[in-house]
């Protein structure tokens, strides 16, 4: 990490014990270099598409610190069309902690909620969340919301967030069955949620606004199908962050127009790029150390291998319907692979790693994430039996306490020579 963001890291941490308030402008300004920094970017390239985007995750940061109550706090899985079309900001823990993280002082936070009884297993991103609020770095939102989809961690730490602050909260309940009764069940909870935000920031909801949202994420879905049917045969620079960046956009950032111009940019950069070359392609399932500097040096500046895709984006690429937002918002959850069987993730991963001629796979087991854990041994053995060596490596996204760096470098380096081996 470069000893600027290294200093800055430090200057933060110190201020969270003796002023909050001051490690929260602190970290305002940085986001908001990003923020302007994204928006002014010279590069026209997959670069370019990557710095905008980071540029519109950062002024959702920014938001978050310096206009708390124009902000929803969501889980990722969150559909927040209507939270665009209303002008909230969506503040989701998996990309304030991933961050902080990248600001190098996401321990001070993490430290903070396990003083304050949070276990050390939770997800280190909730836990992180957690540390910023009671801190008194990241202040009170309008609302807090999360859905019941995947993560076990969204029913205590949200529960715990809302609590807290005192917030009004509301859980949407995800049926683990795909079906039309539970596609409208959900619908209707959104309604509901959309008439209490209507009622917490005094102004209506424009129906049409909210069906021009659910038409961009529609495009946007359309025009990553399109990106990906074109990965598969070519090579293109790739980085961790990148992979987080899509992950983003096809989630609490889908129906902004900064997605949607990151999807047109991401399909452009796919249609100029070069034919497959002899690198190592990997296909990444689960959450990515964006962080973390040894992992970097190996998937992005080693020149020998290239991350083609990873399983998140995925989530639901179907169609949607703007003429009914509130059945494609809940279209998207009760049709998200992460719901029901994990098998349904694993086969959507398996599909996706073959498509896009991975030559491996990495199954990152994030720190906390019981849910990956669990299915990563069927997951390894699904993914073999198709031909695809798999990596189950042990990490964490955003806390550097839980990394075994040298270890990681090592079981990673190793899996490479193997691929290089079964590919001489």
């Amino acid at each position: 990490m470069k000893a600027y963001i290294e200093a800055l890291g430090k200057l933060v941490e110190a201020q969270t014990e003796k002023s909050p308030e001051a490690a929260r402008k602190l970290l305002a300004a940085a986001y908001s270099w990003v923020r302007f920094s994204g928006k002014h970017t010279l590069h026209r390239d997959i670069q370019g598409a990557w710095e905008r985007l980071n540029g519109a995750v950062a002024g959702t940061m920014v938001d978050s610190l310096v206009h708390p109550r124009e902000t929803v706090m969501v889980n990722i899985f969150f559909p927040c069309e209507m939270l665009h079309a209303l002008g909230i900001q969506p503040m989701f823990p998996e990309g304030m902690s991933a961050y902080v993280a990248c600001t190098a002082c996401q321990r001070v936070f993490a430290e903070k909620a396990e003083a304050n009884n949070v276990p050390e297993s939770l997800c280190s991103y909730h836990k992180t969340m957690l540390g910023l609020a009671e801190s008194g770095v990241l202040p009170r939102p309008l609302m807090v919301s999360n859905t019941t989809l995947a993560c076990d961690a969204n029913q205590l730490s949200f529960r715990r967030l809302a609590e807290f602050y005192e917030a009004p909260h509301a859980v949407i309940d995800i049926p683990d069955r795909e079906s039309e009764d539970a596609v409208n069940y959900v619908a209707d909870q959104l309604r509901r949620m959309t008439a209490q935000l209507e009622d917490l920031c005094g102004r209506k909801l424009n129906e049409t606004a909210l069906k021009e949202r659910v038409a961009s994420s529609k495009r946007s879905i359309a025009l990553y199908r399109q990106y990906l049917k074109r990965r598969g045969d070519i090579s293109m620079i790739s980085t961790m962050s990148g992979e987080l960046f899509s992950m983003i956009a096809t989630h609490v950032m889908l129906g902004r127009p900064e997605s949607e111009q990151y999807m047109q940019e991401l399909l452009q950069a796919a249609e100029h790029a070069p034919k497959r070359n002899g690198k190592r392609r990997l296909f990444w399932f689960h959450i990515l150390p964006n962080w973390q500097d040894s992992m970097k040096a190996i998937l992005e500046t080693s020149g020998t291998c290239e991350l083609v895709g990873s399983d998140l984006p995925l989530d639901y690429l179907g169609d949607l319907d703007p003429e009914r937002p509130y059945e494609s918002m809940a279209r998207r959850v009760v049709g998200s692979i992460s719901n029901g069987s994990s098998l349904r993730r694993v086969n959507t991963a398996v599909e996706a790693a073959k498509a896009l001629h991975a030559d491996g796979v990495i199954l990152f087991c994030h720190w906390g994430c019981k849910q990956t854990m669990g299915m990563s041994q069927i997951a390894k053995q699904r993914m073999e039996s198709e031909g695809l060596p798999t990596l189950v490596l042990d990490g964490d996204g955003c806390d550097a306490r839980n990394v075994a760096d040298g270890q990681m470098v090592t079981r990673v380096n190793a899996f490479l020579e193997q691929l290089e081996g079964q590919n001489a």
